[in-house]
């Protein structure tokens, strides 16, 4: 018999969640930034949002909600008519996450990832894309 996969492991649900809700908030900051002041600025930030803490955040959240699956699991069945609190627990964990990875990055990074977070919509983004996702996979 085949080995049977973990019931929390829905790796399509997971980089949906992680992935285009990031990466759709930093092009979207970056497009503002570049078109407000220009390229010199937008290229500079592009480090800030590739080569810092900040992209720990899409990773930690690939592995958080492993956890908020487990949690709905654990709760009751998985089930699509529960897309708005899944929705709303990835984005919790998200918004989370920055403030965790912005408190032990320090300095001027405390604040900026959970600014960040709000001003660029990261927050609905995930709350979109993981409640779409959630449904779309339990339905």
């Amino acid at each position: 018999m085949p080995a049977e996969k973990p019931p929390y492991l829905h790796l399509p649900l997971l980089l949906t969640v992680a992935l285009p809700p990031w990466l759709l908030a930093a092009v979207l900051t970056l497009g503002v930034d570049l078109l407000a002041n220009g390229s010199d600025t937008a290229k500079r930030n592009l480090t800030t949002f590739f080569l810092t803490p900040q992209a720990l955040v899409p990773l930690l959240l690939l592995a958080g909600s492993v956890g908020v699956i487990a949690a709905f699991r654990r709760w009751g069945r998985l089930r699509a008519d529960q897309w708005p609190g899944a929705g709303l627990a990835f984005a919790l964990l998200a918004l989370f996450l920055n403030i965790a990875v912005g408190a032990a990055w320090g300095g001027a990074g405390a604040a900026l990832l959970w600014i960040w977070s709000f001003f660029s919509g990261y927050v609905v983004f995930v709350f979109v894309f993981g409640g779409r996702a959630w449904w779309k996979t339990f339905r």
